[in-house]
């Protein structure tokens, strides 16, 4: 893989928000970037959505048994926080600006989809269905996705950041991928300027080696290097940055005795972050043929190949590619499979709308037939390994940027996605 030039130094500029799924992502994914802006003299601030009450086999481990109840875990939680907060010490970061929100550790795709409104989330692990934590920012907040958006975007409100950094779309922790796209919707149609970064956290075989390796520069996988090669900035540093991170990973002990050489891959020579955009989305009004308009450029998003091995036993996700265009008047996605779909699956599309705080889910079964809210306007197709749903313009409520993503689910595991993104919606009288 070429390599990469580094970031010119005035991305170092303005104050730095960096949004985390749990503690030590955040010193994971740019502890190094968090340490040159404290330099530079720029304000930091470190959002955590969750605080990592949900991570089983640490709890199992730390209390010696298979047992542990929902006071352990909270427990568990309130430990993380005071990690996170030694850690950041280390970085520059005061108490004062890190935000802990006590939202569900491994449920934040389910607000994302399922729990936006209406009935909160209940936590597998501690039983809350409101953030327990006394003292935070969330505290009592309820488990809705609508409310952990409308916290983030008071925090961003009062913070004004240059710089957003949250996980990648690409990350395959449905926790990570989630806290991206809520970072991305907090920060859409904000009044002053916002540029938003990705980190990535879990790929397969990613990073390698696992070890600590102070002089290696990190590499993107090569998977989606060439995906999005214009996208990826990589942010080089000094040694005494490199063993200022090291330090601060050391920090969260709960983690170290268990993945120990895991979390120091990444305190290497440079962190490579991806810039986050918002695309056209391209629209006719044209004459159509079987289906398309003959003068649409369509918005077509690759799904990379995990890996050799994954490719090799054809056990990579099920989606191929996904390819977005407006059509007469209508929202249309074409989703083509690796695979065909088995009648225990069920196909999903997403429609998130930052300006409103709306969104649609919607659900296609493997015959075609979708279902959800506002599902009777909704056009759905499944044709071998070729999925077509389509919707009228009129659900995105006249905003004008949404996101939109698709899955595929069986027995609600994500079996397979395409990163959310954000697009803008070419509608008369749009909000602003």
């Amino acid at each position: 893989m070429p390599r990469i030039p580094s970031s010119p130094s005035n991305l170092k500029t303005g104050n730095l928000v960096v949004v985390a799924p749990h503690p030590d992502d955040e010193a994971l994914g740019a502890g190094g970037l968090i340490s040159q802006f404290v330099e530079n003299g720029h304000r930091v601030d470190v959002i955590l959505l969750t605080n990592g009450d949900g991570f089983v086999q640490d709890a199992e481990r730390y209390y010696l048994t298979l047992e542990v109840t929902p006071e352990e875990y909270l427990n568990l939680g309130y430990r993380r926080m005071r990690e996170t907060l030694d850690a950041m010490a280390v970085l520059g970061v005061g108490p004062e600006h890190v935000h802990f929100l006590g939202f569900p550790d491994g449920g934040l795709d389910q607000l994302l989809f399922n729990h936006w409104v209406g009935e909160p989330f209940r936590s597998v692990t501690t039983g809350a269905t409101k953030s327990p934590y006394i003292e935070t920012l969330g505290e009592n907040t309820p488990y809705l996705g609508r409310e952990l958006l409308s916290l983030l975007r008071r925090l961003f409100l009062d913070i004004k950041p240059r710089w957003v950094v949250a996980p990648s779309g690409y990350d395959e922790h449905p926790d990570h991928w989630a806290t991206g796209a809520f970072a991305r919707l907090a920060g859409t149609g904000s009044q002053f300027d916002m540029q938003h970064l990705s980190y990535l956290v879990h790929w397969p075989a990613w990073p390698l080696p696992l070890a600590f390796r102070p002089l290696l520069h990190q590499r993107a996988p090569e998977a989606l290097y060439h995906l999005n090669p214009r996208r990826w900035r990589e942010f080089v540093f000094d040694s005494d940055t490199v063993m200022r991170k090291r330090r601060a990973l050391m920090a969260y002990q709960s983690q170290v005795e268990l993945i120990k050489p895991f979390m120091l891959a990444f305190a290497r020579l440079s962190e490579m972050l991806m810039e986050e955009s918002v695309s056209d989305m391209p629209s006719s009004d044209g004459d159509e043929v079987n289906g398309q308009a003959t003068d649409l450029q369509w918005i077509t998003l690759e799904n990379p190949s995990r890996n050799a091995w994954t490719k090799w036993f054809n056990q990579d996700a099920p989606i191929h590619r996904v390819r977005w265009g407006i059509l007469n008047g209508y929202q249309r996605v074409q989703v083509e499979l690796r695979r065909s779909m088995t009648v225990e699956e069920t196909f999903h599309v997403s429609l998130h709308m930052p300006h409103t705080s709306t969104m649609r889910h919607w659900r296609v079964d493997a015959a075609g037939v979708a279902s959800g809210l506002r599902s009777e306007v909704v056009k759905s197709a499944m044709t071998g390994r070729l999925i077509t749903v389509a919707w009228p313009l009129t659900e995105y409520d006249h905003n004008q940027v949404a996101m939109l993503g698709v899955q595929i689910s069986n027995d609600e595991s994500w079996q397979g996605r395409i990163p959310m993104e954000r697009y803008r919606i070419p509608i008369e009288n749009t909000i602003i």
